[in-house]
């Protein structure tokens, strides 16, 4: 299965993907979890300490090249082989997960407006390396300039991560437009940072109205908001925090579903 996270800067999705991964890690399941946002944190939702962090090598942009187009889409392929890519680049982040992590914006690339080869690269380790791991799980950057250049294309679920107001949903709403257009075969919502029953329905009554399927809800969690403090796992912080438990109920979820 491959599954990317996506959401407003600070709707939570980053939490989100590193706990699921977790989750789906302790069934002894073999995840690869590739970080493609240009400000990349999964690394501590995941478990590394920093100065594991500082030792990890970021992928360049042109570890991908432009191959054959099908279905005119121009299908990305690796410069190198694929096993390198994960010894060179790969971190064992916790047992049973290896974790990729995409370049930063390159020195000098302030105001230049494009993340070109960034998305093209992303979209081609998508593709690629699923084949590593039983589940695949992607944490885009924010917004939706990425979708828009199709880099979340080749995936099978889209997560879309919203918190309980306006701006948030409305950036829901245009993330599922576009993951319809690419034809991603499951979308669904996490209502993440929920307060209570109103912010529930609410989140709820919106996702009605424009055909979105709620699959989880995870509530405001102080263990969250610690845990990233403290730069920790929330996995290992408190794994009992009603947090970690609703995003438990979530994985199970999306068992249910049968993505392959």
């Amino acid at each position: 299965m491959k599954l990317a996270t996506v959401g407003k800067g600070g709707s939570g999705k980053t939490t989100i993907a590193g706990t699921l991964t977790r989750i789906f890690a302790e069934r002894g399941n073999k995840i690869l979890a590739i970080d493609g946002d240009p400000n990349p944190n999964l690394a501590h939702t995941l478990g590394l300490t920093r100065s594991e962090v500082e030792k990890i090598t970021y992928i360049p942009p042109s570890i991908m090249k432009q191959g054959e187009r099908v279905n005119d889409v121009v299908q990305m392929v690796p410069t190198i082989p694929r096993e390198e890519i994960i010894s060179e680049y790969g971190v064992k982040a916790a047992p049973y997960v290896d974790l990729l992590v995409m370049g930063q914006p390159a020195h000098g690339s302030a105001g230049s407006g494009c993340m070109c080869a960034s998305h093209r690269a992303v979209r081609g380790l998508v593709a690629e390396l699923t084949a590593f791991g039983e589940h695949t799980v992607t944490d885009m950057e924010a917004g939706l300039e990425h979708l828009k250049r199709g880099t979340a294309r080749h995936v099978d679920m889209m997560l879309i991560v919203a918190e309980p107001y306006y701006r948030s949903l409305e950036a829901a709403m245009r993330t599922a437009e576009l993951s319809r257009e690419l034809e991603i075969p499951f979308i669904k919502l996490v209502a993440n940072k929920v307060r209570n029953s109103s912010d529930e329905e609410a989140i709820r009554t919106f996702c009605d109205q424009h055909g979105i399927d709620v699959i989880g809800v995870v509530p405001l969690d102080d263990n969250l908001v610690e845990a990233e403090r403290l730069e920790k796992a929330p996995y290992d912080f408190k794994p009992d925090s009603p947090g970690v438990q609703s995003i438990r109920k979530i994985a199970q979820e999306i068992d249910s579903l049968g993505v392959n």
